[in-house]
Parts: C-alpha cells; structure tokens; sequence
C-alpha cells in the first residue's frame, strides 16, 4: 500500500497477506517495514504466484522463503492457470498468451 500498513499496528506475529507476487519487491518492502515497527513476519500468504523469476534465476516465491525462511502459500500459480486454460480448445490464444508471458519472466514449468 505505498509504503504504508493496512490494519491493526505492526507487533508480535504477522502474517503478510497479498493478492500477487511478482518479482517479490512488495513482500520484500513489508518484510522491511514490519521489522522496523519492531514486530516479526511469520509467512506470507498470496491469492497469485505468477512464479517469475525474482532477482535471479530462483522464482520470487524461492527468493522469499530462502532469505528470509518464510513459508509461503498460495490459492493459485501460472502452471494453475495455464493447465486450466490447456483443459478448453476455446481458450487457446489465452493459453498461448500465458505461454509467452512465461517464456519471457517466469522460472521453468514446475
């Protein structure tokens, strides 16, 4: 949210919730501003990894849970939304879009 929290005041145990992770910069930024209110992230939990590749060739996910040892969930990922869009011949140029989108920042199919 621009640098500011939404919610009850930064203390004890924080889960960081957030609709997408791209690269990993927002969580990064959260991790940042829960630790300076003195407080202590325990995970992060995100409706959409789009599994991109974060600062190197590991996924922004990978990055995230190796430096700062958090676990991470998600509802959904792209290979999710790509196997759903493979399942309908209706949705083929979708499929192809998600394909490229891929190819171009995220880390191999997993």
């Amino acid at each position: 949210e621009g640098g500011r929290t939404v919610g009850a005041p930064l203390r004890g145990r924080v889960l960081i919730v957030d609709d997408v992770i791209t690269a990993g910069t927002a969580i990064r930024s959260a991790i940042g501003l829960i630790r300076g209110a003195g407080a202590e992230a325990v995970g992060v939990a995100i409706a959409l990894d789009r599994q991109e590749r974060g600062q190197a060739a590991a996924s922004a996910v990978q990055e995230v849970e190796r430096s700062y040892g958090l676990r991470v969930i998600r509802i959904a990922s792209l290979d999710d939304l790509i196997e759903y869009l493979r399942q309908d011949p209706r949705r083929s140029g979708e499929l192809e879009a998600m394909r490229a989108y891929r190819a171009r920042y995220g880390v191999s199919p997993g």
